[in-house]
């Protein structure tokens, strides 16, 4: 079948619901085909969503058993259970799985062909469906292997990254802000090039301690550069996420509501939040609250302990963080992150002020988040 008649195909369930109220097409949808922050579904991005999906199938196949569909969503092999468990209604078609996926940085500190071999081949044999790739710097990725390994595996894939001190969106001086807009633009043709539908992380300002608040000419800069980087991503159908960090990562986002805040700053429907349990147990009051906060406009999530090891180990409160995010019917991805210095590079490890090495076996460490991820999580 041409990758045009199967866009078609898959298109016919979503014409109908154009016009739709946004919280009733979160059910047929996966979240990030339509336009994020608008009110009615947006039939034209999808269109042009599926289509740049269906683009990347090469050649044009029938899905297998335990493929992924063009939305993202993997088909249940016969070793993997699927992830919906129950409909609103019986008169509603059931909601779709959420995407559960982890970290790059589990498996490898670099992007060379064996780190991608081994980060991408084995998030797919623990059932992982997608692997967030690291953006730190975009000209280290191998745009057309990371893309072809990606397929090969059926995994889907995001991307992140934090701005650095000298290319940073929020700051005062104007060639550093103009530095740091460039380089999310990069990151974000890379993430079209490698087939990533979301770019996320520390984008509005530099991940870095930094010695005093954010300055109002600072945050004005930060606004604008993200208003632009929006709509260039929005033309690859990439939508911009705004991950909420501690104060000793940033000093513009700290809370869901200061992202809240940003964000209706920013005022460009593909711009998103993003909300990680390892921070929210540092800043948030509640991580429910902030779940709470953020309503619709929360698209993706880091699952990540206390101490940036196995889950379940620290003090993260997961029940609690599960059954907000199940209140709230969020469909976003779920991803694990963890680090440790035996993995992670020395100036990123610095970065972190990950001193330690918390765990030693990727796959150990993989295969554990994602039975628990699977475990706890019933939405």
């Amino acid at each position: 079948m041409a990758s045009t008649q199967l866009a078609a195909l898959r298109l016919q369930p979503l014409q109908a619901s154009a016009g739709v109220p946004l919280s009733q097409c979160r059910k047929h949808v996966y979240t990030g085909v339509y336009m994020p922050g608008q009110k009615a579904y947006n039939a034209p991005l999808a269109v042009h969503q599926i289509l740049r999906l269906a683009s990347l199938q090469s050649p044009p196949q029938q899905l297998k058993e335990g493929s992924k569909s063009l939305l993202g969503s993997r088909s249940p092999s016969s070793h993997r259970q699927p992830r919906i468990r129950a409909t609103a209604s019986d008169a509603e078609p059931a909601a779709p799985s959420n995407l559960i996926g982890v970290h790059w940085l589990t498996w490898a500190g670099g992007l060379s062909e064996e780190e991608c071999r081994k980060a991408i081949d084995g998030s797919a044999k623990l059932g992982y469906d997608l692997v967030e790739v690291p953006l730190g710097d975009p000209d280290a990725v191998n745009v057309p292997l990371t893309r072809r390994m990606l397929q090969e595996a059926n995994m889907a894939a995001t991307a992140s990254l934090g701005l650095l001190p000298h290319a940073d969106v929020s700051s005062d001086d104007s060639e550093i802000a103009a530095a740091g807009e460039k380089l999310l633009e990069e990151a974000v043709k890379v993430a079209a090039g490698i087939g990533a539908t979301i770019v996320t992380g520390i984008t509005y300002s530099a991940l870095h301690k930094y010695p005093s608040g954010p300055t109002v000419a600072g945050r004005r800069n930060s606004v604008v550069a993200l208003k632009r980087i929006a709509a260039r991503a929005a033309d690859s159908g990439i939508e911009i996420g705004l991950e909420v960090v501690n104060r000793y990562e940033s000093n513009l986002i700290n809370t869901a509501a200061e992202a809240m805040e940003l964000l209706s700053e920013i005022d460009h429907p593909g711009v998103m939040v993003h909300l990680d349990s390892y921070h929210m147990n540092i800043e948030e009051n509640s991580a429910a609250e902030a779940v709470q906060t953020c309503g619709d406009k929360l698209r993706y999530v880091h699952i990540g302990e206390s101490h940036r090891g196995y889950l379940g180990t620290g003090s993260v409160d997961f029940p609690a963080l599960f059954a907000a995010l199940a209140a709230a019917r969020y469909r976003g991805p779920i991803t694990f992150e963890s680090f440790s210095s035996r993995v992670v590079n020395p100036q990123l490890s610095n970065t972190l002020c990950i001193w330690r090495n918390l765990w030693e076996d990727s796959e150990d460490l993989a295969q554990h988040a994602k039975a628990f991820i699977d475990e706890k999580w019933n939405p």
